[in-house]
């Protein structure tokens, strides 16, 4: 199988599969970092390209910059996330009453 065969195989497979999750992406990105594995061995297990592979590593190295300089900007996401839930929460509250009484009168 020629290397441009094999290029193209490996863009089909990609473009067919699923988004892959941010922790399996962290979960592959450590693998190829730590293990010292081979990352052409990795990629043509998992089916990505070694492109991909160091985009999502790119990616990683960022976010890590980012939440050592700012760890602010995790807080802030949390307590954005909290607010959230918590108006959630009371939605599915107010439901909850409602479909008792509901349960209740009949």
């Amino acid at each position: 199988m020629s290397a441009s065969t094999t290029s193209s195989l490996v863009e089909v497979n990609e473009a067919t599969q699923p988004a892959w999750p941010t922790a399996r992406k962290m979960d592959l990105v450590l693998e190829g970092w730590l293990k010292h594995r081979p990352i052409r061995e990795l990629c043509r297990e998992v089916g990505i390209s070694p492109a991909r592979y160091y985009e999502w590593r790119q990616q990683f190295i960022e976010a890590a910059r980012m939440g050592l300089a700012h760890p602010e900007v995790e807080r802030h996401s949390l307590e954005v996330r909290l607010r959230q839930l918590e108006v959630e929460n009371a939605v599915l509250e107010r439901r909850a009453r409602v479909f008792q009484e509901l349960c209740v009168a009949d």
